[in-house]
């Protein structure tokens, strides 16, 4: 195919409406599913259609190999710059744009008559309506698995999460590790911890939220559990927040519903429509290096306090 005309001009256009799109920082918030869906859908295209633009324009000693690979590795190297535009870095988008281009990297597709096109369109088709299936099933895990609001090592649990100065990853033994992404010698982030959106809001029936925390120094650390029946960040009066001191080690924590069903200001709360949960550290943190928490669920109604043991 003749590389003259318009076909470069053309090519450049998309390729730097492509650059444009994945480099713009609009960052997507951890906890919306839905956006992260699109987002990965929209990976699948955009690179759908930069390999086929390239796939159009390239001399035909240029192998589709060869096309696909430079996007697998411009793609990558664009998940690694993200971090540092306000967006974050995902395997997933990489994945997906790298499935995408490899829908048109081997061959044109204009005229994409014929059954071999009719495939490869299917495919693609397929491919954009990946990620709503895979955050479906996340969201139904995740739905089914209530009154268990996190849980170790499955997958719905390993993503949702608004991450503030941590970061979240989990041990060998089966639980959650909240690490601090500053060093002992940079000023740490105020009040670090993590928050997660309620798939299931309606804690009604709920009981008493439990989980542990392991707090590996030897000095005294104060935490905070939080509950959020309102959007945005409210403020403290219009949240329920209670907080409670840990020592070294392993510290259970149980607070029953009748204190969680009034918000800090003496409000009730709307145990139908909890919006978000979040477990952060009030005190302690200079030097602060890790912490463990056990599953997060909400038991059977009990006497109990939050506290260590």
């Amino acid at each position: 195919m003749s590389l003259g005309g318009r076909r470069w001009p053309v090519a450049a256009a998309v390729v730097a409406g492509g650059l444009f799109a994945l480099l713009l920082p609009l960052p997507v918030g951890e906890q919306s599913r839905v956006a992260h869906a699109l987002a990965g859908s929209c990976h699948v295209i955009l690179f759908a259609v930069l390999a086929g633009v390239l796939r159009a324009v390239a001399p035909a000693r240029i192998s589709g190999w060869l096309i696909w690979l430079g996007l697998a590795v411009g793609a990558g190297a664009i998940e690694c710059i993200q971090p540092f535009i306000g967006r974050s870095a995902e395997w997933a988008d990489w994945f997906y744009g790298v499935a995408g281009a490899a829908c048109f990297s081997f061959r044109r597709p204009w005229p994409a008559g014929g059954s071999c096109g009719r495939w490869v369109m299917v495919m693609l088709g397929l491919l954009i309506l990946f990620p709503l299936g895979w955050e479906f099933s996340m969201w139904r895990g995740e739905d089914r698995a209530f009154p268990v609001l996190a849980q170790p090592g499955t997958f719905w649990a390993g993503r949702g999460w608004t991450l503030h100065g941590v970061k979240l990853s989990v041990t060998a033994e089966g639980n959650f590790r909240v690490t601090s992404k500053t060093t002992k010698n940079q000023e740490g982030f105020a009040y670090p911890g993590l928050f997660r959106g309620a798939v299931v809001s309606d804690w009604s029936d709920g009981g008493a939220f439990q989980t542990a925390i392991y707090w590996p120094g030897t000095e005294s650390a104060v935490f905070a559990v939080r509950m959020d029946d309102l959007p945005g960040n409210p403020p403290y009066a219009e949240r329920f927040q209670r907080e409670f001191a840990v020592t070294q080690g392993w510290n259970h924590v149980k607070i029953p519903a009748a204190q969680w069903g009034t918000a800090s200001g003496g409000r009730a709360m709307n145990v139908e429509a909890i919006r978000q949960w979040g477990l952060f550290l009030v005190s302690a943190t200079e030097g602060f290096d890790y912490f463990l928490f056990a599953p997060v669920r909400l038991v059977a109604p009990a006497s109990g306090a939050a506290g260590g043991d």
